[in-house]
């Protein structure tokens, strides 16, 4: 009767990493729009309620936690345990006053686009299973950043109304919604490839020799921050000579440092490839970073007002 019970209980993700690659963008994305309105809660509510569910419910399908019967696991047992159903209600509830007491129809859009990276990803997870090297593939990963990123625009939406207006908070009408969501996922790609191959590399239970070998173990990870400082370093340069003068230059150096510490890092993994490390500690070092890039992101955007 106990593990009867246990199976109905909710159970809270402890991945770090996927708390922060979804709260850090649906807060800097509140701190930038600068509206800490009712629609802005609401749409926190559905948002940690619908991760709440997915999390649990996919613990409850992944199997038998320690302590747990051997039983076999049932969809829709788990589906309709009480506090998921709590969930489902929460959820749709806050959802539904979004849409309908409030206008944010663009919410639809944007769930339906969460939808169909949710049902890709758990393809991907599903096709990987069947390979068991790693818990999850690469690819899986990012779909997972994009999925969980998406809190960005949610938040934007939900406090300022549309994420498509163009706001003009620098001195010209810019979609800034758009940009908060591209610069969050631009950061969270870069850690997501930095973790996997830090871990890849420990597990690859070798040394690694000279530069060369090391750059063609872990080559996805440089050549993606490499290309995202150069693009970085070309936003920054562009704004700087636009004519929106003084605030434009000074919000794209603000945020082109907030991703000095993510380059920093994974140029650092040249070294660190193939060392022993706390797991725990790369995630609160992972956290730590998120917290940084953050609060740049909203200071380059809230100084250029």
């Amino acid at each position: 009767m106990a593990s009867s019970d246990a199976t109905l209980s909710l159970q809270v993700p402890e991945e770090h990493g996927a708390w922060g690659i979804l709260l850090v963008p649906f807060l800097s994305a509140a701190g930038v729009a600068g509206r800490w309105n009712t629609p802005l809660l609401l749409a926190a509510v559905c948002m940690l309620s619908l991760f709440l569910l997915r999390a649990s419910v996919s613990r409850h399908l992944s199997g038998p936690n320690r302590g747990e019967s051997q039983a076999p696991r049932s969809v829709g047992k788990a589906l309709l345990a009480p506090t998921h159903l709590l969930l489902v209600a929460v959820s749709g509830g806050a959802g539904g006053l979004l849409v309908f007491l409030f206008r944010r129809y663009e919410l639809l859009w944007l769930g339906a686009l969460a939808a169909a990276l949710f049902w890709v990803r758990n393809l991907l997870i599903q096709g990987h299973a069947r390979q068991r090297r790693e818990k999850r593939s690469l690819s899986a990963e990012l779909m997972g950043v994009a999925l969980l990123t998406l809190s960005a625009p949610a938040a934007w939406i939900a406090s300022r109304g549309s994420l498509f207006h163009r706001e003009t908070m620098t001195g010209r009408g810019e979609p800034l919604g758009m940009q908060v969501w591209l610069l969050n996922l631009l950061f969270f790609l870069g850690g997501i490839l930095y973790v996997k191959y830090r871990v890849r590399g420990l597990l690859a239970h070798r040394r690694f020799g000279g530069m060369r070998e090391r750059l063609a173990f872990a080559w996805p990870v440089f050549l993606y921050h490499l290309l995202l400082a150069a693009f970085v370093t070309g936003w920054a340069v562009f704004n700087s000579r636009s004519a929106a003068g003084h605030s434009a230059a000074l919000r794209s150096g603000v945020l082109a440092l907030a991703f000095v510490p993510g380059i920093l890092r994974a140029s650092r993994l040249l070294f660190e490839m193939g060392q022993q490390f706390p797991i725990r500690r790369l995630g609160w070092a992972e956290i730590t970073h998120s917290v940084a890039f953050a609060s740049l992101l909203i200071l380059g955007m809230r100084l250029a007002a």
